[in-house]
């Protein structure tokens, strides 16, 4: 974690300095920073376009883009964004967020209930406080009837990719994460589980346009090209939103 937030002022710094001034600047939490590298590159691609990003939880996230003055773009859940201190121009839609549980290699899990059993002894999730799916995973689990079976076991990390990361490493058996997260690591896992989404809140992701940002024409194009573009809608649709 401290490695992680020392790189961040590492970037700030940079991006401070005005060497990235003039450039798309996206910012979006951990948990979507596979599918978004992967529209970004393609969009690089084929417009020349550069485009810069900061990822983190997204508590982390709205500090820098407050502090810094020159993110354009917050990809995240809108009623988050909406309740920050951020102000924004528009929001646009892209898609609702699913929240899942993984699990490793060695580890048997059919049901969430299983959480509860003896082979489980550590379950990762993002922090409730920073992260949309550990705030998520902590209404599963108290809609479920599992908060207080599984209390003890909870190991909180910083981010979404960090609970992957955890599973990967057998630190963990098991985790919550975004189902976006879960495809793209999947074969480095055992398996996840889709979980009832009447049991949390539903997470409406957006692109939040910053504040100051909505007349320009780098942030209209690159809006223009998640909306329309046949590559960037198949590799969100892949990502399973």
């Amino acid at each position: 974690m401290a490695r992680f937030l020392i790189t961040v002022v590492i970037i700030l710094n940079f991006f401070v300095s005005g060497a990235l001034a003039d450039s798309l600047v996206i910012a979006a939490g951990a948990g979507y920073k596979r599918m978004l590298e992967e529209v970004i590159r393609v969009y690089e691609n084929k417009t020349g376009a550069k485009v810069d990003q900061i990822f983190g939880h997204m508590g982390q996230v709205l500090i820098q883009a407050k502090a810094s003055g020159i993110v354009s773009l917050i990809l995240g859940e809108y009623d988050f964004l909406k309740a920050s201190d951020v102000e924004f121009d528009s929001f646009h839609k892209i898609g609702h967020g699913i929240l899942v549980i993984v699990y490793g290699k060695d580890v048997k899990l059919q049901k969430p209930e299983d959480l509860s059993g003896k082979d489980i002894s550590k379950i990762a999730i993002p922090d409730p406080k920073q992260a949309i799916y550990g705030k998520a995973a902590k209404e599963f689990l108290q809609n479920a009837g599992l908060d207080q079976k599984v209390e003890k076991k909870l190991l909180i990390v910083s981010t979404v990719p960090q609970v992957s990361a955890y599973i990967i490493s057998k630190d963990v058996e098991a985790g919550f994460v975004n189902l976006t997260d879960a495809i793209y690591v999947k074969d480095r896992i055992g398996g996840f589980i889709e979980l009832d989404k009447d049991k949390y809140q539903p997470i409406n992701l957006v692109v939040g346009v910053v504040k100051g940002f909505g007349n320009r024409p780098e942030v209209s194009r690159f809006l223009n090209f998640i909306q329309k573009d046949p590559d960037a809608k198949a590799i969100i649709a892949q990502s399973g939103l």
